[in-house]
């Protein structure tokens, strides 16, 4: 009886295990799971989400573009072990820095099953794995919690208001990666979900605080919040002259940027930037039935993709696709049908050979299927 009162028990603690659910009582070093809405944080040491003691964020630069990144003052390292070889000694041996990975796209570095490593804002060790990015863009995780080894001396915990790196880590890392100011992203952030919640008058109080606030973080920083709030496309229609007036100053803000300077400033996972900057502006006077203006920008990002040094990335092809789709989808409304066709061809060959069952592939077939019939006299 007393055996299976246990199981029994034993059971009823698995059965109501879900993603989010901590075990009861916590237990630190166990391996848990949690759904992480976005634009949240996570504590790896109690599984609490939205906590000054966070170390992980799971943020958006627009709707579309999410990514995960260290949060006060924890670091991060992508290890090439497996997830099951990865043990506390496995993981002192790492190398970690501050750092944001980008989940947009089958080729980004956030994407299921991706194992990354930790050493959280306390000192300890954890091994993390991407289990799920849901359709509403909430992340799946599953992770686990290692004390350092003996050897190894652990840092106090960090002050609650501490925002520097601690001087004490295992490994020497490199200095940490730039990024945008934490001031103005978590107004963007804000800004982020209130528009996914539906919020479109929340949202646009944000961008405008997160706007003035990215100013006094120099024009790399501004450019980025004025090109991430332009692109929520529900207050284009809203606030169509605030919008534009955003795009215009992202654009030349970021076009007269130097593109070392833009690395510098907000790391190699804003290299886009001015591509971004430029395809927003396009969708914009698309959307507005402006297609001349739409034809100049996005002809100039496909320019801005194609002039960027080699090696080519991924994250460029997925930019070049869509931005030579859009060209030559705007392009036949104006009626220029030979070079629309050949955008719309060279946007077909990267599809398939980046994403050959993507649904806009069924699109371009059918604009191509139009543009190869007799023109109409």
């Amino acid at each position: 009886m007393a055996f299976a009162g246990a199981l029994l028990a034993a059971l009823f603690v698995y059965a109501f295990r879900d993603e989010g659910a901590a075990l009861l009582p916590w237990d630190r070093y166990a391996v848990h799971s949690a759904r992480v809405r976005p634009t949240w944080t996570l504590d790896l040491e109690t599984g609490e989400q939205g906590t000054e003691g966070a170390d992980l964020h799971w943020g958006m630069k627009s709707r579309d573009d999410p990514y995960l990144a260290t949060y006060n003052g924890a670091w991060i390292a992508a290890p090439r072990a497996a997830w099951d070889a990865l043990d506390a000694r496995a993981l002192d041996a790492l190398v970690y820095q501050p750092n944001t990975y980008s989940a947009r796209g089958a080729d980004a570095p956030v994407k299921k099953g991706a194992v990354f490593a930790m050493r959280t804002r306390a000192g300890n060790f954890a091994k993390l794995r991407v289990k799920d990015i849901r359709g509403d863009y909430s992340l799946v995780l599953e992770w686990q919690v290692f004390a350092p080894p003996p050897a190894v001396a652990v840092p106090p915990p960090m002050d609650r208001t501490a925002t520097e790196i601690p001087k004490a880590r295992s490994k020497p890392a490199a200095k940490g990666k730039p990024g945008p100011s934490p001031v103005w992203q978590a107004l963007q952030d804000e800004a982020l979900a209130a528009y996914r919640e539906q919020r479109p008058e929340d949202a646009y109080e944000a961008c405008n605080k997160a706007i003035a606030a990215a100013a006094a973080a120099g024009e790399p920083q501004r450019a980025l919040a004025l090109v991430t709030c332009g692109g929520l496309l529900d207050l284009h229609r809203r606030y169509p002259e605030r919008i534009e007036d955003w795009l215009r100053q992202g654009k030349a803000l970021a076009l007269k940027l130097d593109q070392k300077a833009i690395v510098e400033a907000l790391g190699e996972r804003e290299s886009m930037l001015k591509e971004r900057a430029l395809r927003m502006l396009g969708v914009f006077y698309r959307d507005r039935n402006r297609p001349r203006d739409a034809v100049d920008n996005f002809a100039l990002a496909v320019d801005t993709v194609r002039a960027m040094p080699p090696p080519e990335t991924a994250e460029q092809r997925l930019a070049l696709r869509s931005d030579l789709y859009d060209l030559g989808s705007t392009l036949a409304t104006l009626g220029y049908r030979a070079v629309a066709r050949r955008a719309l061809e060279e946007s077909r060959e990267i599809y398939l050979g980046t994403e050959p069952t993507h649904p806009t592939l069924k699109s371009i077939d059918a604009q191509l299927q139009r543009l190869q019939a007799p023109a109409r006299k």
